[in-house]
């Protein structure tokens, strides 16, 4: 590759701890707007069913979301580019930070402009913070040892 070739964001550093992963968004007709592009509500959305594709690929099988799960304490986002109709969208995720009850998550959302790959542009930054929930407790607890293990890859 020389100096003229651009660079792809998808192939720039993405810096986290353990696994991250590449979540395709299914776009739906009602992810729209009147402006013709993906509302800003829906990325929240979007956010949320890339984090359930990471910890499909974080958290111990079986698991139990009902008894020992997580709850979103705080959401983010910085919105770059639009999503318009054609394009595609893929959000790449990991964790950023582990606390003794929280987990930070970062997002970098790309659009790929009338589906083309060539046509790749940061669409969004995000992050998320997560705390872990004791359901029976009714109240905050300790990241689980094994999503520990997991999160950091150690």
């Amino acid at each position: 590759m020389n100096d003229s070739t651009p660079v792809s964001p998808m192939d720039l550093p993405f810096e986290a701890m353990g696994p991250t992963v590449d979540y395709e968004v299914p776009m739906r007709y009602s992810d729209m707007d009147l402006f013709g592009h993906v509302n800003n509500a829906r990325y929240f959305t979007f956010l949320e069913d890339a984090r359930i594709a990471w910890f499909e690929t974080c958290v111990p099988e079986p698991w139990d979301f009902r008894k020992h799960g997580v709850l979103v304490a705080h959401n983010e986002m910085d919105y770059l580019k639009p999503v318009e109709p054609g394009d595609r969208l893929i959000i790449r995720l990991g964790a950023s930070g582990l606390g003794n009850s929280s987990i930070h998550i970062k997002y970098e959302g790309f659009v790929l402009k009338e589906g083309k790959q060539e046509r790749t542009m940061l669409a969004f930054r995000a992050a998320t913070t997560l705390v872990s929930w004791n359901t029976a407790a009714g109240k905050v607890a300790r990241v689980h040892d094994d999503w520990r293990k997991a999160i950091t890859g150690e």
